[in-house]
């Protein structure tokens, strides 16, 4: 679940409906460092925690530093309704009810994080969830205010790259790590302070692992095997021609070449008045990383590039160099009187680009594709001061990104992508009711430099009520339409841009060499259009807290890649084609205080959350994480913490066509902490945490990877913290 690490007020706002907001167990609430006011930056109202009408969950302070690892599917997988789309120990992506890609919306502080990460499952998103203050994650109908691509959930990683509030005292953090399941070093330091009206900001890290470490052998080569047989199968072939294939070195105890490395930072500087706020800041962030043996294919060329062929063949590894400059612009103002109460306004401008470098078993190596997406996105909002009992907030966001991919890989044409959208929310109180009621206007254009270009609206609407049942209890309810265009990849995938239709020649195809397939787009695709409902109970105050969630989205025209039947060279051919599915789900937490004397208390969580999605013709929605539940055990003394996690994600046998089963697992968690005074404004703090204590083989049934790659196994990580 989402927990939220603070005493007050939750502003709420820019996304609208049904909330089900994290509950804050009583006795963390006494011992957590963290007493300040928790704002939901992905909205506008000013609302307490108990009046919310967001499904919106926020881990930040001591919960985020608790649970952040290196990606932010890691970080946030053990929330109810998110799971992690792993691609090797260095991606992933958040999945949200089901849902990721091109259906979640990845934010930096409202603004939407400009990469390659929804082209591809072997591609990292581009921010860092090491550098964050606070994750806010949404869930359900209210992610219509962030765009078509939003359609199954928003992750917003906030920091305070740009100030805007003046701090009294100049505030210092320094943190150095080591984990053992990677002999992983990482190096954190933050620097926030003041002067005059100016506020300036620094942040920096640095972090480098050898090989993870597994339980067992890295490839199940059993199920490698089981699954080629179902392609065959498939494909209507009469068995599995080995012949030529290329042979992998398994691993035992440890994935092979997934050594990484990383480093970043972020520079702002703003003027902070008393009506507002305008600054900038400039960040860098480099990562370079492996992909596990098995992770990408290779095609076979003819005759004439025979030589190529053989060097090909001696591709030992695949690596991924990434990098991104994000220049931020963020401004401000509240007026006095007047209809018009404030205007806020963002701005990103990003330059992105990640070279596949290919490393023969000689050494040498060459940048197999290489990645590129410069874009400038903005965000502009305006609140409106009550009228009768209603409150507002209206905005606009635009979109402008030129994509491209050159080199072996380039299955996808270089493409101008542009997005303008318009959104309103308006808010109704009275007595005990809350109603919200929110609508977005979106136009989208996909121009892929040839006679082809896509241009295609998407509009969405959506409703909520929210009752008070009494001081302690709230229901809630909403409804929403919302729509989704189809993406570059989905639409021109392997398509000639004379034709705007699959090449005449199926030598013109370009594998795809993280799926092993030869994708081909479809320039006739429709919009999705999700319809979701949603009914939820929360309990925010009293002897327990928690909350509990119901909820079904069908999607007309979800878009998904089909394979064929057909070959060409040995390697599957899959089109984008559009079927109606159903997800539904079950989500929730409840959390009691088992015991409070002095300084000492003791807290216990249960959670869990299960998500069904099929096709309403038949079959299942591939990679659709399991049920999971678990439990969390929390105790606390005057200056020291120790908390106990379990959870147990259940075995998966609702597959894809082309899936196999996949065995559930436990995961056992200990994180305790202590503090140390230094002097009377500094604090030194001792922490250690360990994962996967049971040493779990781990197979993640939403990875591409599965059977290649599994999770991380037991690792113990040690920490020293200095604030001042």
């Amino acid at each position: 679940m989402f927990i939220v690490r603070s005493n007050t007020a939750v502003s709420v706002g820019a996304t609208t409906l049904l909330c089900l907001t994290g509950s804050i167990e009583a006795a963390e609430e006494r011992h957590t460092e963290d007493q300040l006011e928790e704002i939901v930056v992905t909205a506008p109202f000013d609302e307490s925690e108990a009046e919310t009408a967001l499904p919106i969950g926020i881990l930040s302070g001591e919960a985020l530093r608790e649970k952040v690892n290196n990606t932010l599917g890691d970080t946030l997988k053990n929330e109810i309704g998110v799971n992690s789309a792993s691609f090797g120990t260095a991606v992933g992506q958040p999945i949200i009810r089901g849902q990721t890609g091109n259906r979640v919306n990845i934010l930096q502080n409202g603004v939407g994080v400009t990469d390659a990460s929804n082209v591809s499952p072997d591609h990292a998103n581009g921010v860092e969830a090491v550098l964050a203050e606070r994750l806010e994650v949404i869930r359900g109908p209210s992610t219509l205010l962030y765009g078509s691509g939003s359609i199954g959930g928003v992750v917003n990683v906030i920091d305070n790259r740009i100030p805007e509030t003046l701090v009294e005292d100049t505030q210092f953090f320094v943190q150095q790590s080591y984990n053992s399941v990677s002999e992983e070093h990482k190096t954190l330091v933050r620097l926030d302070g003041s002067a005059g009206d100016l506020a300036f900001h620094l942040d920096a890290f640095t972090r480098e692992n050898d090989d993870v470490e597994v339980a067992g052998f890295a490839i199940d080569e059993f199920a490698v095997e089981e699954l080629e047989e179902l392609i065959a199968d498939h494909l209507g072939e009469e068995g599995h021609d080995e012949e030529g294939e290329e042979e992998l070195e398994n691993s035992r105890g440890f994935i092979a070449n997934s050594d990484a490395e990383a480093s970043g930072g972020n520079l702002g500087l703003s003027y902070v008045g008393d009506s507002g706020f305008i600054g900038f800041s400039i960040s860098d962030l480099s990562s370079e990383y492996g992909l596990p043996p098995g992770a990408h294919s290779h095609g076979h060329e003819e005759e004439e590039g025979e030589e190529e062929e053989e060097h090909e063949e001696e591709v030992e590894f695949v690596r991924i160099d990434m990098e991104k400059t994000r220049y931020d612009f963020r401004g401000a103002y509240e007026f006095d009187t007047g209809f018009v109460e404030s205007i806020r306004g963002s701005l990103g401008i990003t330059d992105y680009e990640h070279s596949e470098i290919e490393i023969f078993e000689d050494g040498e190596s060459e940048v197999g594709t290489l990645f590129s997406n410069e874009g400038l996105e903005g965000r502009f909002t305006l609140n409106h001061r009550p009228v009768a009992n209603w409150r507002g907030v209206w905005g606009l966001q635009t979109v402008n990104t030129e994509f491209s991919a050159t080199g072996e890989e380039a299955f996808i044409p270089e493409s101008d992508i542009t997005s303008l959208g318009l959104f309103a929310v308006e808010r109704y109180t009275q007595g005990d009711w809350t109603a919200e009621l929110g609508l977005r206007f979106e136009e989208n254009e996909v121009d892929p430099n040839g006679a082809c270009s896509y241009d295609g609206n998407a509009s969405s609407v959506s409703g909520s009520l929210l009752y008070d049942v009494n001081a302690d209890s709230n229901m809630l309810f909403g409804l929403s339409r919302s729509e989704r265009t189809p993406t570059v990849e989905e639409l021109f995938s392997n398509t000639s841009a004379i034709t705007c239709a699959r090449f005449a020649d199926d030598e013109q195809l370009v594998l795809h060499a993280a799926t092993a397939l030869l994708e081909i787009g479809n320039p006739l695709l429709d919009t999705e259009t999700s319809h979701n409902i949603e009914f939820g109970f929360r309990r925010h105050s009293g002897p327990f807290t928690g909350e509990i969630s119901v909820y079904r989205n069908n999607i007309d025209d979800y878009i998904f890649l089909d394979l064929t039947g057909e070959e060409h060279e040995e390697q599957s051919i899959a089109t984008y084609l559009a079927r109606d599915a159903e997800f539904t789900g079950l989500e929730g937490e409840v959390s009691f205080s088992l015991y409070e004397a002095g300084d000492n208390a003791l807290a216990l969580s249960l959670f869990g959350d299960v998500v069904n999605a099929e096709f309403d013709s038949g079959g299942n929605v591939p990679r659709i994480p399991p049920a999971k539940v678990g439990a969390e055990l929390r105790y606390f003394g005057a200056n020291w913490s120790v908390h106990l996690h379990a959870t147990r994600a259940m075995d998966q046998s609702d597959n894809g066509d082309l899936e196999l089963e996949t065995d559930g697992y436990t995961l056992l968690s200990l994180y305790a902490d202590y503090h140390l005074p230094v002097g009377n404004e500094s604090d030194l703090k001792l922490f250690l945490r360990g994962d996967n204590l049971l040493d779990e083989e781990v197979r993640n049934h939403a990875s591409f990877l599965k059977n290649f790659a599994p999770e991380a196994g037991r690792g113990i990580t040690f920490g020293l913290r200095y604030e001042y």
